[in-house]
């Protein structure tokens, strides 16, 4: 699935960057690849920049070496359960209570927690990961603590972020919202999102 929509998006950013012209004499070309498969062959390279913008914007990253001109889509899997409780026992078991679907009253601090699993997250000394609550006007209501990892041995882990005593003055859908950026990463992209409603 996730091969095929992004394969998708390589035509699309292709067909509307592509189309400017040909590649200009002297350019080179550009191969994209996602999971080491090939999906693109042939671009200018003064696609690479455009073609990013739509990569980051669908929750991707790019390697993009110009030497080569060799393009991997990194495309990190989150996975984001809003809940009332996390815990973990003696034995290392996680034990989640009561998914948050939403909540009937605005103007009533509410207590939840965000538990995040990452798989297929880019190789990096310094990775950093943050997760914010946004409003249904679009504006942040509180942002969590900067996660720091190093996913040179490993790119899969989780961790759970409480929202303690959270005003929710406003009724409608709430986006719970992964962040993420890492070595050479110019900005936070957003990776993953939940929602959850407030009101009847």
């Amino acid at each position: 699935m996730k091969k095929r929509w992004l394969s998708a998006l390589v035509v699309l950013a292709v067909a509307g960057v592509g189309s400017v012209g040909s590649t200009a004499l002297g350019e080179g070309d550009m191969r994209v690849f996602l999971g080491g498969e090939r999906v693109a062959t042939n671009l200018p390279a003064s696609s690479a920049e455009p073609l990013e913008e739509v990569i980051n914007s669908m929750g991707g990253f790019v390697d993009y070496d110009e030497h080569t001109g060799k393009m991997e889509i990194i495309k990190p899997n989150v996975n984001i359960l809003v809940l009332e409780g996390i815990q973990q026992t003696r034995n290392k078991t996680i034990v989640f209570s009561n998914p948050v679907k939403g909540y009937s009253d605005k103007d009533v601090p509410r207590t939840f927690n965000v538990f995040v699993e990452v798989d297929e997250a880019p190789v990096a000394k310094d990775l950093r990961m943050r997760v914010e609550l946004i409003a249904p006007d679009g504006k942040t209501v509180d942002r969590g603590k900067e996660w720091k990892y190093s996913t040179q041995n490993a790119n899969s882990f989780y961790f759970s972020e409480p929202f303690v005593s959270t005003k929710l003055d406003k009724y409608g859908t709430y986006k719970v919202q992964v962040l993420m950026k890492y070595d050479h990463a110019k900005d936070y992209i957003v990776v993953g999102e939940n929602t959850f409603t407030v009101g009847r």
